[in-house]
């Protein structure tokens, strides 16, 4: 590029900023095309378009975006393929359902679903667990008295509630907890929640005598260290995705999940580590639509599982007033955290 070109270009104060600069980059990376931008940006800002023109020309002509273009084109194929995957799922009638294994072999477990990457909901998991009957409200209440417990507290007092989590973390004796719970009227606003969970270890030792063992699923003694959930009616979990396989287990209430297969995951706003952009009700269950991903959903309940495959996205909703657990203590191979990085802005 001449030097009247580069000079012509940077005369804007707001083109020539290191932040619309960054935002001209990420488009331009993205393949938007430049003649389309140059009046997007006109459309916008008021900018004269033949600036405009100049600062997009100035940045296709910058070694570092050149430097950049081969990576962009892995991306896109990489999202060729997924989307292949994605089409190629939808074939069968039964896309959108998830199988349902009564007392299944865990053999099965591993082959059609861990393996495989599917989701399924299990049953007869934990017929013989005490949690079954003890774990009731006032079973706990009794139990526990006013032993403090880790708890996240006024959740509705911020939209991104579950980003900023560690900041709403707080202790309260059981018992307040446990008559907030005996309001039936349906909240978000506090959750005992996994990420209470080194936290609560102590508080909720009574508990863990209750727990029994998923032979051939979970390795031995590791259901003692799974999560516990409490939460009343009306908790929402935003759409989110585990670094590892989940097992989710209900004890007493109902709860409604939606599922994202991880190929989709080019479609998920995935603006910031394990997060999502999707609201609840801009993603409703159903099949794929323009610039939305397939959704399935399932309602679990008391003695059921549902096993969540690492990387699928997953928005979960209480129906009831729940009590429950999730496992990460597969006798298979689960540690797919370690070789994960992206933890910030995407």
């Amino acid at each position: 590029m001449d030097s009247d070109t580069q000079t012509v270009a940077t005369d804007s104060p707001y083109l020539r900023s290191d932040e619309f600069r960054r935002w001209l980059a990420y488009t331009l990376l993205g393949g938007f095309d430049p003649a389309a931008l140059a009046h997007e940006v006109v459309r916008q800002t008021g900018e004269p378009l033949h600036l405009v023109e100049a600062e997009i020309a100035l940045a296709q002509a910058s070694p570092y975006l050149q430097g950049a273009a081969p990576i962009r084109e892995r991306l896109t194929k990489t999202r060729w393929v997924l989307h292949n995957r994605a089409r190629l799922a939808a074939l069968v009638p039964d896309a959108l359902t998830v199988p349902v294994l009564d007392r299944p072999d865990p053999d099965d477990v591993l082959r059609h679903h861990y393996a495989a990457h599917r989701p399924a909901v299990l049953r007869g998991l934990v017929d013989d667990w005490a949690a079954r009957s003890s774990w009731t409200l006032d079973g706990i209440a009794e139990r526990l008295g006013d032993t403090p417990v880790r708890v996240q507290w006024n959740r509705e007092s911020i939209p991104d509630y579950e980003v900023q989590s560690p900041s709403l973390r707080t202790s309260r004796p059981f018992s307040e907890i446990a008559e907030r719970l005996r309001n039936p009227e349906p909240t978000n606003d506090f959750y005992v929640t996994a990420n209470n969970a080194e936290d609560n270890r102590e508080a909720f030792e009574p508990l863990r005598e209750d727990v029994g063992e998923i032979p051939g699923i979970l390795a031995p003694g590791s259901p003692r260290d799974g999560f516990i959930w409490i939460g009343p009616r009306g908790t929402v979990t935003p759409w989110h995705h585990d670094l590892t396989n989940n097992l989710l287990l209900q004890l007493q209430g109902r709860k409604r999940v939606r599922l994202v297969a991880s190929h989709d995951t080019p479609l998920m706003r995935n603006s910031q580590h394990c997060y999502s952009d999707w609201t609840t009700a801009d993603l409703p269950a159903g099949p794929a639509h323009d610039d939305r991903p397939a959704v399935h959903e399932v309602t679990i309940g008391p003695g059921e599982a549902l096993f969540i495959p690492v990387g699928w996205w997953h928005h979960v909703e209480g129906l009831d007033q729940t009590i429950g657990m999730s496992f990460t203590g597969f006798v298979w191979d689960n540690d797919f955290y370690s070789g994960y990085t992206t933890f910030g802005e995407l």
